[in-house]
């Protein structure tokens, strides 16, 4: 028993809740990324939309968190990536940039993140710590969203406005499941992916607006973020169970 509540306390410890500034958690939010507009910056809301912090005139094609080192990656679309502190992401803790055509989102596994390159149609793998691409694979269509489930990746399919795009699932060799479904994407763009850990769900990044998916591909709803001109291609879930998933 009081190993039991050793480990409780140990996980709680570790994870306790990030604080941004006005002492306001971002965890259960999501970021969102703004497609090589930097004057629009970078956003953090709710489930609902509503916008709780702002990184102005930052570019984000891409975005992943790691909470267990307290940091947070936005990645632009030339392929340079920076490390910032996840309670203030103004302050630049690292940054590389390691070869990619045209650079899109990014998820983290625990150890490495993952970047998709629409340019090469092709998602790559990159340690976080050195920089460099240390593995890659090319899906049979060209890739922009992408998030990380504990154990598996998702991938949002890009059509521009050609329609029938969708979102797959991936081992971490590169390695289809057979698991997929159909965006639901009408008249509008498919953008950025993440995993939503608190209810096992994805949401999907459009133009000024978000879908939420569950796993299976039934639609929950559609929430409208209060912008214009954004297109969601980086977008990362916040949350504070993501710093135990293996």
């Amino acid at each position: 028993m009081f190993n039991l509540l050793f480990k409780v306390t140990l996980i709680a410890f570790l994870c306790l809740p990030f604080l941004g500034h006005a002492g306001q958690s971002s965890n259960n939010t999501l970021w969102l990324g703004n497609n090589k507009v930097a004057d629009l910056g970078i956003l953090n809301v709710n489930r609902n939309g509503k916008i709780l912090k702002r990184i102005f005139n930052t570019e984000a094609t891409g975005i992943a968190i790691d909470t267990s080192k307290n940091l947070i990656f936005f990645g632009d679309h030339k392929g340079e990536i920076t490390a910032r502190d996840l309670n203030n992401p103004a302050l630049i803790i690292k940054q590389f940039n390691p070869p990619v055509s045209v650079a899109s989102d990014m998820a983290f596994d625990g150890k490495f993140l993952w970047r998709t390159d629409v340019g090469n149609r092709e998602v790559q793998q990159i340690d976080p710590t050195s920089g460099l691409v240390v593995f890659s694979f090319v899906p049979d269509f060209y890739v922009i969203g992408i998030a990380w489930d504990g154990r598996y990746l998702w991938v949002s399919e890009y059509n521009g406005f050609a329609g029938n795009e969708r979102i797959v699932q991936f081992t971490r060799d590169g390695i289809p499941t057979g698991i997929e479904f159909p965006a639901l994407v009408v008249d509008d763009l498919v953008g950025g992916l993440a995993f939503d850990s608190t209810d096992n769900t994805l949401w999907l990044g459009a133009r000024n607006k978000l879908y939420h998916y569950t796993t299976s591909g039934v639609l929950l709803k559609t929430v409208p973020i209060a912008t214009s001109g954004r297109f969601i291609d980086g977008l990362e879930f916040q949350n504070i169970t993501a710093c135990i998933q293996q």
